[in-house]
């Protein structure tokens, strides 16, 4: 299931001219993985366009697809660099993998369902003619963010249990 919103890329009008404008187009999950250490839990699918006058270089900007929950942030997902750079109106699609969550593995669990959100050159290491439109369309709204809700995986390993002495 993957979202998209058609009103996301300006018309010509508005962008500037000599400048990229990178613009999430499709974000939503493709698949799910395993549940277990050094594994890919989650595959996301995120469609990304260039919907600016001129492309770049000497850059690579991401894609990362992560969960928001507070405490969480970037610690549970991951981003892909878009190399090459995408020519003016060029797409391109991205299968982003989410690990296994080793630092907090109940959190899987425990705390779902899980805002997963997408984004893209959010460290603007890419200069665009607008960076308000860089974050993926998403059918479920978390926190006034367009997210995908993704249930707890499963088959997750139980968590450790103390040893009674």
């Amino acid at each position: 299931m993957v979202a998209q919103d058609p009103k996301r890329t300006p018309t010509p009008a508005v962008a500037v001219r000599g400048k990229p404008d990178l613009v999430l187009t499709s974000f939503g999950l493709s698949s799910w993985g395993k549940c277990a250490p050094g594994q890919t839990v989650f595959t996301f699918q995120v469609g990304v366009k260039n919907a600016g006058t001129t492309s770049w270089s000497g850059a690579e900007p991401a894609v990362v697809v992560k969960d928001m929950h507070p405490g969480v942030l970037d610690a549970w997902g991951t981003g892909m660099g878009i190399d090459p750079p995408l020519k003016p109106g060029e797409s391109r699609t991205l299968s982003i993998p989410v690990s296994f969550y080793s630092a907090n593995p109940s959190h899987m669990t425990s705390a779902a369902p899980h805002p997963f959100r997408g984004t893209v050159n959010d460290n603007h290491a890419v200069s665009e003619s607008d960076f308000g439109n860089n974050a993926g369309p998403g059918p479920a709204t978390w926190n006034g963010m367009k997210v995908i809700e993704v249930g707890a995986p499963q088959g997750c390993p139980e968590p450790a249990r103390p040893v009674a002495r």
